[in-house]
């Protein structure tokens, strides 16, 4: 399998993942409350918006993250560096300087686009992650599940919205994982060019 076709593989997994997992989260709403009277979402607590704002809001963020599972693995192209070593791999792709000094990273990047494809990569797997986090407690409401230790759990978030905090820890590990695999894939091009250079 190419790159290419691998790349549209994931693309198509991650985005069908979020698209499925959205509406799973809708349907076991409708089913356990109609009226949204148990809805947490803060257009229908706060806004009153009802069912035409909780629908588009998904719709948005669904093609959001489509958006952004497409930029992570097809549009993205990566940068190619002649580094080995991964800080001077991360400062090349991001400054265009691999003997640059960022302390924390707090340093204006030359090139967005693998912060971006990061950033993009890292949302589009840790957010389905998450949201079957709502998809589960409206299992336990739907069919009348008795676990009092989760829903617990779920109350010591503010607003109970568990999902948003595991998104965002996700997302922190998955942008770690990303960088790794973007060394890696890095240096497997370095070693092709370096074995077809013997031959």
């Amino acid at each position: 399998m190419t790159d290419k076709k691998q790349a549209k593989k994931y693309f198509i997994l991650v985005s069908a993942a979020n698209l499925l997992v959205a509406f799973l989260d809708l349907f076991l709403t409708y089913i356990g409350t109609p009226e949204l009277t148990m809805e947490g979402n803060p257009l229908i607590t706060e806004l009153s918006l009802g069912w035409p704002a909780l629908i588009a809001i998904n719709v948005v963020i669904s093609l959001g993250l489509v958006w952004m599972a497409y930029y992570a693995h097809i549009r993205f192209k990566p940068i190619d560096s002649s580094e080995t070593d991964m800080k001077r791999y991360i400062n090349d792709i991001t400054y265009g300087d691999p003997d640059i000094n960022s302390f924390l990273g707090i340093r204006w990047p030359k090139y967005w686009g693998p912060q971006i494809a990061c950033l993009c990569w890292a949302v589009t797997l840790a957010v389905p992650i998450a949201r079957m986090l709502i998809v589960l407690e409206w299992v336990f409401i739907d069919f009348r599940i008795y676990f009092p230790p989760y829903f617990r759990f779920v109350m010591l978030f503010p607003g109970g919205r568990i999902d948003f905090f595991v998104a965002v820890i996700l997302s922190w590990i998955f942008s770690f994982v990303w960088i790794r695999l973007a060394y890696n894939k890095n240096m497997d091009r370095l070693e092709k060019i370096k074995n077809e250079e013997k031959e």
